[in-house]
């Protein structure tokens, strides 16, 4: 397989949520940046995911087994992608809630034969309250908030066959990442456009008006950058109401 991508940082941040109290939501996001997203696909990259409220991995709203296959994406653009989940917190029992995330890629340097898979872990403990806070992405990447993102950043010296030869690890940068208010109405758009088709079970969701055109009155919010426009490709693999 021939690689293109130019050697360079691949780094992974964990947006949102942060160890904080927010109120339930229909749509809560979590939320992850890639930067340097076109490495992705030749490191095989992908993330899992868990939540749970507190010690009941089976609780009312838990997602077992979350996956995201970011390799997937052939995304060209050297630009930070944005990476949203959705979980239906309105029916979830206030308290702690735990979020649980691993990163997977492929270096190349081989142990009995075989690529040696690196993974990082991490996880956020956060409450749900009715007197907590509304999710601002806005804020969660200002510049006074975002060196709290948990963050894992590789350095890429080339790349081999679906691998990647990992030089020193690099300081991570998380501050490089930042979400304004027209990427979090699309973001919330292209959600509540999936949560309002017939695919979904989110009921708690308000849908917007069907206009006499036939089209939903959030359509002309919905961003067409690159960017966005990969997000709202891949938006239906994302979002977990169950």
């Amino acid at each position: 397989m021939s690689i293109t991508t130019n050697p360079g940082i691949f780094e992974v941040d964990l947006v949102f949520p942060r160890n904080a109290t927010y109120s339930p939501q229909a749509l809560t996001p979590i939320v992850w940046a890639l930067q340097n997203p076109a490495m992705a696909s030749p490191l095989t990259a992908s993330i899992t995911w868990n939540l749970w409220e507190g010690n009941n991995r089976t609780s009312p709203g838990s997602v077992g087994g979350g996956a995201i296959e970011l390799s997937l994406m052939n995304v060209s653009s050297s630009e930070p992608l944005l990476v949203p989940e959705f979980v239906n917190t309105v029916a979830y029992p206030d308290g702690e809630w735990t979020l649980t995330w691993t990163l997977s890629i492929y270096n190349c340097s081989q142990l009995e034969g075989r690529y040696q898979d690196i993974t990082r872990s991490d996880s956020t403990v956060f409450t749900i309250s009715k007197s907590g806070q509304d999710p601002d992405l806005v804020a969660a990447t200002a510049a006074d908030e975002c060196g709290a993102m948990e963050a894992y950043a590789f350095n890429l010296t080339s790349f081999g066959d679906a691998c990647g030869y990992l030089g020193p690890t690099p300081a991570t940068n998380p501050c490089a990442v930042t979400i304004n208010s027209t990427a979090t109405s699309s973001l919330y758009a292209a959600a509540t456009a999936y949560a309002c088709s017939p695919l979904s079970r989110n009921e708690n969701v308000t849908c917007p008006t069907i206009t006499s055109a036939g089209n939903p009155t959030f359509q002309s919010r919905i961003a067409t950058g690159p960017v966005l426009l990969m997000l709202l490709i891949t938006m239906t693999s994302f979002i977990h109401f169950g």
